[in-house]
């Protein structure tokens, strides 16, 4: 028999789909049941991505069944799992577990159901584990480790019998039996500590009870030598980063194939116990010293002058007799620097600003400026000024299209100041993967996300677009803007975009820093004059500004407020 599985969600759209699209993925998924517990919003804020969430899950197919139970009010995670799994194996007898940030091999639920139906009846063990640390070499192809995990798991009836919800008395259990050191992979990662601020209130960790409740029960949990999981909430989106458990994420290489699982004991594995001993302790010693790295780093550049300030930026910023960032080159075609650079099109830059956005939408951040976070709120006043003197024109109302606007960057940043505009339209012109992105985790009332000017023009008339820091990264600007021009909007609005003042159009590369993401990609520099010129027999100049950017080149970065004349 094929357990069901049981998923846990909440108010993320964006995993939610990427964890069931592998799932999906699995040989044995079509034959599965799944059960999928949806919590209520906890918050105002929280309404529209669980409202969004809820959305997506309706429409899951390709499992043997789907049902779907949606929660009234908020049950927080510990409590939503708690009940769930109790009413599953009650149920059923068994289940597999899985919270809306895991992705998974598509051999993994038949590592999961061959581990319940093999065990099914061996007393000594309480649960079968998916994901396994990346500790390196060092672990067999499957082994037992006393304790229980949470990183996608399954377990029977019997098992979850022995899950005791009283924290305090496991706390005392353990200690009265001297097994906190061990509890702790002898002293390499705080779990006591974990169980006792769940005691106090201070997180309301369900996975660090079900450790306690299988170590002090001497029960054993079966582990993959190669993960059959990863985990995608490293982005501060879940509950595990709220409750400190950021540093226990250890990314792991999904394993590709499968062999049947075969043991010679059924007994806790103190080698592979050792092997992550040590991967705790270094990960730890690493996060440790990076983060004393950081303070030495801004305690001593707060205490230099100016001068030796700019020398120790550029000390930082170089790599052996090159600066790591900046614009570089001088090509004689957009041809040739792509051929020289990375590209736009990745992944990584996608998850990095998706990570930033989301915690500027969350309130963990005030703004977000390519991928980084800021924690004081910074509004780009010349924007802003230009926006709301449109608006003033056009009777308190705001319709603008933002072409290249990540995913929703400059809204995000400058909102404040615009949300009480009789009528605001934020649409956002952008790459596909990122407008499924933005579409899935950021839409709100007033911001929306397009694939292309002519399909935001059909769904929401729009007044003015923007173009902030992103003309330059076209390879065939003037024919885009000529584009634009046809359009015959009322506003252009320009930003944070580089000019020579006495010098002809250059193509040149940009890269950026390691320490936001590694990229490099084509970047024009305008020839003032040439600029100004296009748009001078159609529209006119009502301000320009300067912007703040500063590069490695001699140039300036300009924006303007051109009308339609």
């Amino acid at each position: 028999m094929l357990s069901p599985i049981a998923l846990f969600v909440y108010n993320r759209p964006w995993h939610t789909r990427q964890t069931v699209e592998s799932l999906k993925r699995n040989e044995l998924a079509s034959a599965s049941e799944l059960i999928i517990f949806s919590d209520a919003a906890k918050s105002e804020k929280n309404d529209y991505g669980v409202a969004k969430t809820r959305e997506y899950i309706r429409s899951i197919k390709g499992f043997k069944s789907v049902e779907i139970v949606e929660r009234k009010v908020n049950y927080g995670l510990a409590r939503s799992i708690i009940s769930g799994v109790a009413d599953v194996v009650n149920k059923f007898g068994r289940i597999i577990v899985l919270e809306d940030d895991l992705i998974t091999s598509a051999h993994f639920l038949r590592f999961m159901n061959d581990g319940l139906d093999i065990f099914e009846n061996d007393e000594r063990v309480i649960s079968i584990h998916g994901y396994s640390y990346p500790v390196g070499e060092g672990l067999p192809d499957y082994y037992f480790l006393k304790g229980a995990d949470c990183w996608s798991w399954a377990t029977w009836k019997r098992g979850w019998d022995l899950f005791e919800p009283d924290g305090v008395k496991l706390l005392n259990e353990l200690k009265n039996k001297n097994l906190t050191y061990r509890f702790d992979f002898n002293g390499a990662y705080p779990y006591t500590r974990m169980l006792e601020d769940q005691t106090k209130g201070i997180n309301n960790s369900w996975a660090v009870r079900w450790y306690a409740s299988a170590f002090i029960s001497d029960k054993l949990t079966l582990y993959p030598g190669k993960s059959f999981v990863d985990n995608i909430g490293r982005d501060g989106s879940g509950v595990n980063y709220e409750t400190g458990k950021k540093d226990h994420i250890a990314k792991s290489v999904i394993s590709s194939g499968y062999k049947k699982i075969s043991l010679e004991n059924i007994a806790h594995s103190e080698s592979a116990f050792n092997c992550i001993e040590k991967f705790h302790k270094k990960s730890r010693s690493e996060s440790k010293t990076k983060k004393i790295g950081h303070i030495v780093k801004r305690v001593v550049k707060s205490l230099l002058p100016p001068l030796l300030a700019g020398a120790y930026n550029m000390l930082f910023k170089r790599k052996g007799n090159e600066p790591v960032s900046g614009f570089f080159g001088d090509y004689p075609s957009w041809e040739s620097a792509v051929k020289d650079s990375s590209g736009y099109d990745s992944d990584v830059i996608l998850e990095k600003v998706r990570n930033a956005v989301l915690k500027v939408k969350n309130g963990e951040a005030a703004y977000e400026r390519d991928s980084v976070t800021f924690d004081k709120s910074e509004y780009s006043w010349p924007l802003v000024s230009c926006l709301l003197r449109i608006a003033a024109r056009e009777g308190g109302k705001l319709g603008l299209i933002d072409f290249g606007g990540s995913l929703g960057s400059t809204y995000f940043q400058n909102v404040g100041f615009l949300r009480d505009l009789a009528e605001l339209k934020w649409n956002v012109v952008e790459q596909k993967k990122f407008v499924e992105c933005g579409r899935e985790m950021f839409e709100n009332d007033h911001l929306r996300f397009f694939y292309d000017i002519d399909e935001s023009l059909r769904k929401s008339a729009s007044d003015v677009i923007l173009l902030s820091s992103v003309i330059q990264y076209v390879e065939a600007p003037y024919s885009l803007l000529d584009e634009i021009k046809k359009k015959r909007f009322k506003y252009i609005l320009f930003d944070r975009t580089p000019f020579f003042l006495d010098a002809p159009d250059r193509i040149l590369v940009q890269r950026v820093s390691p320490s936001i993401y590694e990229a490099s990609y084509p970047t024009w520099i305008f020839n003032y004059e040439k600029f100004m010129d296009f748009f001078a027999g159609d529209y006119e100049l009502i301000t320009d500004f300067d912007g703040a950017d500063r590069i490695n080149v001699e140039c300036k970065f300009k924006g303007f407020l051109f009308r339609k004349k």
